[in-house]
């Protein structure tokens, strides 16, 4: 077995890549913004990123682990459908594995990351691990005795297109409607907020004024630390609907931590992460996790890409 591995992070919007080793130890790391023109550009892309983080030079790696967004055939090596990309049926391990002459893994990037917490991170010597990323979408990872939990597909983890709204109210990226993610993730939240901008009857506040060309979830966290009424409203109401799933997750799987990862998270945790640790007693059936920041900040699933190739067979 070579010395390294290979390990891709494939999100909505950046696809980064490493050469590490089995402990987690990052020598080079590589990113570019996902090109979706196409499946072959696609792998076009991924292959190209592995032979830059090795210089070319694969006789030390071991093989090559990708995390992915989106729906997986695990067995098969298919990146199925990512929703904030629009990649469908792509056969990515296949060619991976005919271009590179290596061994491809290929699993979610939230289960990635629950491998990662298990076996360098917060859940180490911890039997029972819930790993969520709130990012541009919400995604999970579960260790659950030890093991990782895959389904048959390797999609047991889709916790965002868990219906929080039996309304419906507002669509989610996938196609389904009343999902999780399409009310607290980084790009739902502010449709969401001018969802809450019908119902609100607070305080004046600005960021009432320029809801139409709100574009990013970053302005409502801005205007929530400037005084904003609106924002705070906002986030309050996300803070709820997030400790809901949170309670869901501490019900069906009983974990010893919950650790949360995502950009939006980790850049947040004041007002993500916390309010989920102080609400959560109150919704869960069960004694209650810890919740905390992932310690592998947004790096989680690219280290359990990493360290998939090393540490996945002990785990399944």
């Amino acid at each position: 077995m070579g010395l390294y591995s290979v390990g891709l992070d494939v999100g909505g919007s950046w696809v980064r890549a490493a050469i590490g080793t089995k402990e987690g130890a990052i020598l080079k790391r590589e990113a570019e913004r996902v090109s979706s023109e196409s499946g072959e550009s696609f792998v076009k892309q991924i292959g190209g990123l592995v032979l830059r983080v090795c210089e070319g030079d694969l006789s030390k790696v071991s093989g090559i682990g990708i995390g992915a967004a989106g729906r997986l055939d695990m067995r098969k090596g298919v990146v199925g459908f990512s929703p904030h990309t629009g990649i469908r049926d792509v056969p990515l391990v296949e060619a991976l594995e005919e271009s590179l002459g290596k061994e491809v893994i290929l699993l979610n990037d939230c289960v990635a990351a629950a491998l990662a917490e298990k076996t360098i991170g917060a859940g180490k010597g911890t039997d029972d691990i819930v790993y969520v990323g709130i990012g541009t979408g919400i995604g999970g990872g579960i260790v659950s005795g030890s093991k990782l939990l895959l389904g048959k597909d390797g999609n047991a983890h889709e916790i965002g297109h868990m219906t929080i709204d039996l309304e419906g109210k507002l669509a989610c990226n996938c196609g389904g409607r009343g999902h999780w993610e399409a009310y607290t993730s980084g790009s739902a939240l502010p449709i969401y907020s001018r969802l809450l901008a019908g119902v609100y009857d607070g305080l004046e506040a600005p960021l009432l004024g320029r809801l139409e060309s709100l574009a990013s979830s970053k302005e409502i966290f801005e205007a929530h630390r400037s005084g904003d009424a609106f924002a705070k409203y906002i986030l309050d109401k996300a803070a709820g609907i997030n400790a809901i799933g949170f309670s869901n997750l501490a019900n069906l799987y009983d974990p010893s931590i919950i650790t949360v990862g995502g950009g939006l998270a980790l850049k947040n945790v004041e007002e993500v992460i916390r309010p989920i640790d102080r609400l959560l007693p109150s919704l869960s059936f069960n004694r209650p996790p810890k919740v905390l920041p992932t310690p592998l900040g947004e790096d989680a699933p690219l280290l359990g890409a990493v360290v998939s190739v090393f540490e996945l067979g002990a785990l399944t």
